[in-house]
This record gives structure tokens, sequence and C-alpha cells, in this order.
């Protein structure tokens, strides 16, 4: 689902081969395993996961480490088919070396998985999520803007090229990422109409509304939130439709009685290539160009990206497709970036493992009508 890196580092890898190895010698799951080393501070599986995924960076505190050494430096931690973590005075002189052998050798693959990290990290922040680790090039589909200004016009003295499209917050919020990330790829920006022969067969991002109508050309059997126009509505407006089951609910914007916005509804949705192995669908979208802004952010601004990467791997595994459409919160007209782990922030998710699921979002005024 989401891209690792290329090369995990050869300690990272190890630190997690053998966490993994451990675990398994013993036949015990990663819920089992979870539940004994959390002790009085509970561990998810997730987190178990993540310490065994090579190129996850993400590396066990030295005191879990200290209670994996703990754990398999003697078989009675299962004995009778019981569980638990013996106390240090509880274990034989020999079990105590074999538990500082355990632990020095693990606390050694992680300081050097953590000098390692740290080099690659001077090297500038990346996105897993928009880090393509093939060589495919990557083609980001833009809505023309309804009313695109006079220097859209190729005729117009200061003709600038971009100036045709719509939701350019977004456009250049995700360029710059996919850039960075993959500074040596192909990146294209094109319109929808000319997403055709060679375009299409890349990595594709469509941003924005009018572009969103073409991922009908990939999201084969993917239920998708529909966006549906408001009638009577001046200037037009839209709502998403969801369905779970037997229930369908339709999410709106949030304005104020001064016709500020105060929240809009953005969404994410990532898809294999119907055509291309490896290749790769992702959809940008929302109600207002906040709303796309807010998605884009999403897996791109610093402060949440990280966290929103980690909800991911927690709540969709290693899931090729999914979506998410979430609340975007908006700062005197700007889209701020959403907390994917936060309270009221999903409203409706789906994943090729998991299904079509509401979020915990219970707020009517984003929810205004659930129909059965």
């Amino acid at each position: 689902m989401v891209a690792q890196n290329d090369q995990p580092s050869i300690p990272a890898r190890r630190l997690a081969e053998r966490l993994r190895a451990l675990r398994e010698q013993e036949h015990l799951t990663q819920k089992q395993l979870a539940r004994v080393l959390g002790g009085s501070e509970p561990l998810s599986i997730a987190t178990v996961s993540l310490w065994e995924k090579p190129g996850s960076d993400r590396l066990p505190p030295a005191q879990r480490l200290e209670a994996y050494a703990r754990m398999f430096c003697t078989s009675r931690s299962f004995d009778d088919g019981r569980l638990r973590l013996l106390s240090s005075s509880e274990l034989t002189e020999q079990e105590r070396e074999r538990e500082r052998e355990l632990y020095d050798e693990l606390m050694a693959l992680r300081e050097r998985a953590q000098s390692t990290n740290v080099t690659a990290a001077a090297k500038g922040p990346r996105s897993a999520l928009w880090h393509f680790p093939d060589p495919i090039a990557v083609s980001i589909v833009c809505s023309d803007a309804a009313e695109p200004p006079p220097h859209a016009d190729p005729s117009h003295l200061n003709y600038t090229r971009n100036a045709r499209y719509a939701d350019l917050d977004a456009m250049v919020t995700i360029y710059g990422q996919v850039k960075a990330d993959n500074p040596a790829r192909m990146i294209r920006i094109l319109p929808p109409e000319r997403l055709i022969q060679d375009f299409a067969l890349n990595h594709v991002i469509l941003i924005g509304g009018a572009a969103s109508s073409t991922v009908s050309l990939f999201a084969q059997d993917i239920p998708l939130p529909t966006a549906e126009e408001i009638p009577g509505t001046d200037p037009v407006t839209h709502l998403f439709r969801c369905r779970v089951g037997e229930e369908t609910r339709e999410f709106r914007s949030v304005w104020d009685d001064e016709g500020n916005l105060l929240e809009d509804v953005g969404l994410i949705a990532r898809l294999p290539h119907l055509i291309i192995p490896g290749g790769t669908v992702t959809l940008l979208s929302g109600i207002t160009s906040r709303g796309v802004h807010g998605a884009a952010l999403c897996f791109v601004d610093s402060h949440v990206r990280d966290t929103n990467e980690r909800y991911l791997e927690s709540a969709f595994g290693n899931a090729e497709s999914f979506c998410i459409l979430m609340s975007i919160p908006v700062q005197n007209g700007i889209a701020l970036p959403p907390n994917l782990w936060r309270e009221n922030t999903r409203l409706y998710e789906w994943s090729a493992e998991t299904g079509a699921r509401w979020g915990d979002r219970q707020d009517e005024n984003l929810r205004p009508n659930s129909v059965k």
C-alpha cells in the first residue's frame, strides 16, 4: 500500500528479521507477543508488526528490547502454554547471562540501524506514500479552472501555462513532494483531456473535481464516495454520498453564519493501476479547493505526515487499495492538514482488506442526512 524505502538499511533489516525469528521460534502470534511485552503499557499488534517489518523505520525502544531479552532468554517464559515475563530475580545465573547476550545483540543492531536512519534523514524528508520505487513516470492530472484568469490564454502577454488549472494549492503541494521524493523521475502536469496514450500508462495522480471523474477508468468495483450537486445552491456546491451496508450518509462542508468556511470534506484514494504492473492511481478531491488541498497535505505536511502514514499501516495493513473521506479544518480560509488519528477526522473509509466502514465522526453538521 505505502511505498517503503528502496533499500532498508542492513542493520534495520537484520533487527526486524531477528525479532520476527525470536517470535516464530516459539510459535507466538504478534497479538500474544504484544500482550506480554506491553505489561502495564499495552502494545498494539500494529506496533509489533512494524518492528518486524524491514523498511518501516520503526525501531523498538530500549526498554522493549530489554523485555524481548528477558522473555526469550529462557524457555520458562512459555511453560505449560502460559506466556509470562519473568522478573530478574526469577532467572538463573545461566539465564541472566543469556539475557545479557541477547540484549547486547539487539541493542547493537538498534544502534547501528538508528545511526543509518539518521544519515538517511539528513538527505531530506521522504513521504512513503509519494515515493515510487520503480522507474515509471508520473502524470499529475489537474482540473481546469471554471473561470481561468486572462493570463491563462496563450495569446496574453504574460501567458502562464499552469494558470489554467484549478486547485493550484494542491497541485503545487503534490508536485513538490513527488519531485523531492523522486528527483530523477519524469513528472508531467496535464488536464484531464490529455490523459491519453503514454500519459495514462504512468503513475497517475488525479487532483480536483473534474479530474476525479477520470478515476472511473481505473476504480472498477471500488466503492468510492460520490460527489453530487446540491440542488438550489448559488454558487453551486456539492456533497459526498457514501454507503456502508444498507445505510447511506451525506457529508457536507460547514460554514458559519457570516459565510466563512469552517470545515471542508476531502478525499484521498490509492488504487493499483489496471494496466501497468506496479503502477498506481491516486485521487485527491474535495467539496471546495480547501478540501482538495487538505487531502494533499495529509501525507505531505511534516507535522502530520509520519503520523498519518502510521495510521494507514495500522488501519489497512498492506492493502493496495484504500480510500479515506475526511474532515478538513479551515482557518481564515486556508486548509490545515488533517490528523487521521484525531477523533472525528475520518468520515468514511474503505480498503480491499477491511471493506467499507464509517469513521468516528458523529457531528451532524458534516453528516446531516442518513438514509436507510
